[in-house]
C-alpha cells in the first residue's frame, strides 16, 4: 500500500529529486528520475519523447496500458485493491497529462509537474474523488487504472 508520506516514500526521493520526477513516477510509485511519459518505458516512443503520445484521454490511457496500468473504469474505486493502487489521469486539453493516486487512508495525493507533492487540490481541500477536484488546468478526467509498480516499465 502507498501512503501520504513525502519524508519517506521512495526514501525521500520525491522531495530531494524533486524536480526530476513527474506526477506519472508519483503515481505510480517509481522514481526514474527522467520525468517519465506514458508509453516510453515501454518503446510507443523514443526515450527522448516527451510528450511520447497526443494528449488525449484514449491516446494516454494506450501508452499507460502498455507500460503495464490496467484500466478500471470510470467509476470512483471505494475501496483499496487487493493488490498495487489505484491511479486516476487527468489531460489538460492541447497542453499535457495528470495523474494522481489513491493512498492507503483512500484519499488522493498528487505531484504537480516538478512541483512538490501533495494531497490537497488546488482550493485546498483533501481530495477524496478526483473527478470533482479542482486539479485545474487539468479539466478533463478520464478515469480510473490500477498501477503495480513491479509489474510497470517506466522511462
Amino acid at each position: 500500500r502507498v501512503h501520504f508520506d513525502v519524508a519517506h516514500d521512495a526514501e525521500g526521493c520525491f522531495v530531494t529529486d524533486q524536480g526530476k520526477n513527474n506526477c506519472y513516477d508519483y503515481a505510480t510509485d517509481i522514481l526514474t528520475n527522467t520525468f517519465a511519459q506514458p508509453g516510453r518505458g515501454s518503446g510507443v516512443c523514443r526515450k527522448t519523447a516527451r510528450p511520447c503520445v497526443p494528449n488525449t484521454c484514449d491516446a494516454v490511457r494506450k501508452a499507460a496500458e502498455s507500460d503495464g496500468l490496467v484500466w478500471h473504469g470510470n467509476a470512483l474505486p471505494d475501496a483499496l485493491p487487493a493488490a498495487g493502487h489505484y491511479v486516476s489521469l487527468h489531460i489538460w486539453p492541447q497542453s499535457n497529462f495528470h495523474w494522481l493516486r489513491m493512498d492507503a487512508d483512500k484519499f488522493w495525493s498528487h505531484k504537480p509537474g516538478g512541483s512538490p507533492v501533495r494531497n490537497v487540490d488546488n482550493s485546498g481541500r483533501l481530495i477524496n474523488d478526483p473527478a470533482r477536484a479542482d486539479v485545474s488546468p487539468w479539466s478533463n478526467h478520464c478515469g480510473y487504472m490500477l498501477a503495480l509498480p513491479s509489474n510497470l516499465t517506466l522511462y
